[in-house]
């Protein structure tokens, strides 16, 4: 009854989001107080224009990709494709005081009352405190990752961590137990973000737990199952997780997995590398049930090879020719001359996937031996 007798100005302007609405060519018509408190500009200075000529407003994704494009604006492919909802990433608006404000953003398309498009809306809302919460905390798991290059021991170690968002739910590590035992390991938890990132903390801190009596990687896996069961107790969260124990004197290692994509040797031929030998275990993933028996891989590594782990988010990456794969990672090594081999790698996997960006995160270690001691 009252519904008829009420503005919809006066009920969106009680909201503290940000809301402005559209005609089909994206030309502002209704920009809402909350919009204006955030980012500065009164609706006198916005309505009449497109939202494109505004600095831009929605300047750049969480990668700092722009989005003034109808394939990158969030709000054109919901016009086009007649969808709605929540984009996946923060979006940097920029301000009137040429601030970047980061927001959460929801649209879709306006339909009249014969269900055809005349226009889209954008709910925006200040993410301010919870961006700065989540660099924090990607800074901090950044600390607790090893990344870059290490020569030592023997052996040379690259590794390559490209979560989605700030902060990822993959986790690698090498570091040395002694001078002839080294520890690789790469760990994905389930999901992705600050909940994700919780459960890698938890995965190392037992695994290092598990090193201080324990040396085999069976039985270190099967130690961290358990304390993962005792310690998160929440259904439907899981870790895949990759180790390996490598003696560089020796240049032998034992493998064990725990649901996890399989580990790769290469070896250097003229043209690039070819896979000689693929090391695949099947067992349940940490965290489905007790008393998983899991079990190894004896390997070697000889002059001109190298040991490959890599997260499922280089495994399963959605490419043009299908998901990328074992197969996706042999024709890439196969041909390759350069020097920089796990950025090069990321690129490739870029350019070959179906979406703009990777969905996933991506982690990958390059074990090989070293005339360094």
């Amino acid at each position: 009854m009252i519904l008829p007798h009420i503005s919809y100005h006066k009920v969106l302007d009680q909201i503290k989001d940000g809301i402005f609405i559209t005609d089909i060519k994206q030309k502002i018509v209704y920009w809402n107080f909350g919009a204006a408190e955030l980012t500065g500009y009164k609706s006198s200075e916005i309505v009449g224009r497109f939202c494109y000529d505004i600095g831009a407003l929605c300047k750049k994704d969480h990668r700092g990709h722009t989005l003034c494009s109808p394939e990158a604006c969030p709000l054109a492919k919901a016009l086009i494709e007649n969808k709605s909802g929540i984009y996946p990433h923060l979006v940097f608006m920029m301000t009137k005081r040429k601030e970047e404000l980061p927001v959460s953003i929801n649209v879709g398309p306006i339909h009249d009352i014969e269900g055809k498009i005349v226009g889209g809306i954008c709910v925006f809302r200040d993410m301010r405190d919870e961006y700065r919460q989540r660099r924090l905390a990607g800074e901090i798991q950044r600390k607790m990752v090893t990344l870059g290059k290490i020569r030592k021991n023997g052996v040379f170690i690259e590794t390559i961590y490209k979560p989605v968002e700030e902060i990822g739910g993959d986790f690698l590590e090498a570091f040395f137990l002694d001078d002839k035992s080294l520890v690789i390991t790469v760990a994905d938890a389930t999901g992705h973000g600050i909940s994700a990132s919780l459960f890698t903390v938890i995965y190392k801190t037992l695994l290092h737990s598990s090193f201080a009596f324990l040396h085999n990687p069976v039985e270190v896996l099967r130690n961290v199952n358990h304390g993962f069961l005792k310690t998160s107790q929440i259904d439907g969260y899981y870790i895949t997780a990759a180790m390996v124990i490598y003696n560089p004197v020796t240049r032998t290692g034992k493998y064990a997995s725990a649901g996890h994509p399989p580990a790769l040797i290469f070896r250097k031929t003229d043209a690039g590398y070819q896979l000689k030998q693929e090391l695949c275990i099947r067992s349940l993933m940490i965290g489905v049930e007790d008393n998983v028996q899991f079990s190894e891989i004896d390997f070697q590594l000889d002059n001109d090879e190298f040991l490959f782990l890599f997260s499922d988010g280089l495994y399963e990456a959605e490419c043009k020719g299908g998901q990328f794969g074992t197969e996706g990672i042999k024709r890439f090594f196969s041909s390759y001359s350069g020097y920089d081999l796990l950025n090069d790698l990321l690129l490739h996997l870029n350019e070959q996937s179906i979406y703009v960006e990777l969905i996933d995160d991506v982690s990958m270690i390059k074990l090989e031996p070293s005339l360094n001691f």
